[in-house]
């Protein structure tokens, strides 16, 4: 069965669950790099963990930048291939990478030259700022690897190919956990260690992802004469990925704005805290993400071959399974709270007693989260960027920055923790319309 067939004719339950679990395997391996790099700083004290936390930032801005091209031009390729365009979908490709990489170096090189400013601005303390600047300089010079490996990841999902990119970041996961104890521990390097391991797994990453585009393991091909920088083409590109540039800006701009409060309301050791506790929330929700983006090909390809009936058989099964999946792992992160936390031995106490306050409060709010990014995802998948563009800056952008300065003013440190679950409530409820109206419309063009 080609490609187009098992997209358009396959029963959506077996094909999406098929799509969805490499999904959730190469999503969760993309979290390791930052839980890994945690736990194993965390044994160099609070204002190490610390400056992890700062430097998520970091991460989320490479995010922003790689599934801009990613997505934006994943959700075009798959397209392109719902309609049988496999010229049209490897010009995309092409292009989605060299123009990722070239903005990628020039933000890296910013970076580097304003390293100092970059770490006070996302929310470094004098004391932090040393790990922060030590950790932050590897992250920005592995800035276009990552980036790129996150493209050419969203390009194999879009293809529903996504067992290529569990092994691509599968082997990258597995180095950087050899590599932190050897560089921190065995060798010395502390902080410095843990971001050159990351440096050196995400180059591994690439390099297997490179591999299956460059051996005809794909649809798409990448080749230097598929470059097309005609407006019309740029424009499609962007404007797919709008959504996951908004989603991920806002993350950075979240993150930045967590850590400038948390440092005016708990110091280092409320900084240190919900550094952990936002690496142990983004591992569950690679869980529910990575299920939610196994529908994306699906929802690409049968919009390009005019099958409405699919996109919402998928999109129903998805968020259901999401929904009871999130009501299930919250529950056991409220009462497994003291256990997680405690893997962070070294932290001293009273960070681990903020951290365990935290993580129940995120873990409440994670029941709130499947339905918001599950019609996220939809539109964007569907060519409707605009809107999904609104939406994807909802939870950690428009919702997220005004309740996280404005909480603590009336509940002190317990503020910062239950912005997340009202970020996520208001969130579904700003979403609703928009998922009402665009099956609204399906059903009568049926």
């Amino acid at each position: 069965m080609s490609p187009y067939e098992r997209m358009t004719t396959a029963p959506i339950r077996g094909l999406t669950v098929r799509l969805a679990i490499p999904s959730m395997i190469s999503m969760v391996i993309s979290t390791v790099y930052n839980i890994v790099d945690t736990w194993f700083v965390a044994r160099l004290g609070t204002q190490a963990t610390a400056a992890v936390g700062i430097s998520f930032a970091i991460m989320e801005l490479i995010n922003s930048l790689g599934f801009l091209f990613g997505t934006g031009g994943g959700t075009r390729i798959g397209l392109l291939l719902g309609a049988r365009d496999h010229k049209g979908a490897s010009r995309v490709a092409t292009t989605s990478c060299v123009c990722c990489l070239t903005l990628s170096l020039l933000i890296a090189m910013g970076g580097l030259l304003f390293l100092s400013p970059l770490m006070r601005i996302l929310g470094s303390t004098p004391s932090i700022q040393p790990y922060a600047e030590a950790y932050g300089r590897f992250m920005l010079l592995g800035f276009p690897v990552m980036c790129l490996s996150i493209v050419l990841s969203a390009f194999l999902r879009c293809e529903g190919k996504n067992q290529y990119a569990m092994i691509g970041m599968g082997c990258g996961g597995v180095l950087n956990m050899l590599l932190d104890p050897l560089f921190i521990f065995a060798l010395d390097m502390g902080i410095t260690g843990a971001a050159l391991a990351t440096f050196l797994s995400q180059v591994v990453s690439l390099c297997v992802l490179l591999y299956f585009f460059l051996s005809g393991h794909t649809e798409t091909r990448l080749s230097p004469s598929s470059v097309c920088f005609e407006r019309e083409m740029l424009g499609s590109i962007l404007r797919a990925g709008l959504p996951s540039l908004c989603r991920h800006g806002a993350g950075t701009l979240s993150s930045a704005c967590l850590n400038i409060s948390a440092g005016i309301y708990g110091g280092d050791v409320l900084i240190a805290a919900l550094s952990v506790v936002s690496k142990v929330i983004a591992f569950i929700l690679a869980l529910i993400k990575g299920f939610t983006q196994g529908a994306q090909s699906i929802y690409s390809y049968n919009k390009g071959a005019g099958r409405e009936d699919r996109i919402r058989d998928a999109f129903n099964f998805t968020l259901l399974g999401n929904i009871a999946g999130a009501c299930v792992i919250a529950a056991i992160m409220y009462f497994a709270a003291p256990a997680v936390l405690s893997l962070f031995s070294a932290m001293d106490a009273q960070t681990v007693a903020l951290g365990i306050r935290a993580l129940r409060w995120h873990a409440a709010g994670l029941i709130f989260m499947p339905f918001g990014f599950a019609v996220n995802i939809l539109l964007q998948a569907v060519g409707q960027p605009g809107k999904a563009a609104f939406l994807a800056a909802l939870p950690q952008g428009l919702c997220y920055v005004p309740t996280v300065f404005l909480l603590p003013m009336l509940l002190g440190t317990e503020g910062l923790m239950v912005t997340p679950l009202l970020a996520y409530l208001l969130t579904d409820i700003i979403t609703f319309p928009f998922w009402k109206a665009y099956f609204g419309r399906a059903a009568k063009k049926n």
